[in-house]
């Protein structure tokens, strides 16, 4: 999903990044750097946020 997809779902949902972000438990600037491409979110806190965004697939394997 592209940031503008991302964008147009949460505002026919009736939230923002704001909200959508407070909701998650993570703080607005880190959201708005995922979305806007500022953080490349290939791992850690970033990377955790565009999945449940739908910005990324979880295909990460872990460990057996």
């Amino acid at each position: 999903m592209t940031a503008l997809e991302v964008k147009h779902k949460l505002w026919s949902e009736g939230k923002n990044l704001k909200i959508w972000a407070e909701e998650n438990g993570y703080k607005y600037r880190t959201v708005s750097a995922v979305v806007s491409g500022q953080s490349h979110a290939t791992y850690g806190l970033g990377y955790e946020i565009a999945v449940k965004l739908g910005m990324q697939t979880n295909n990460k394997k872990t460990a057996d």
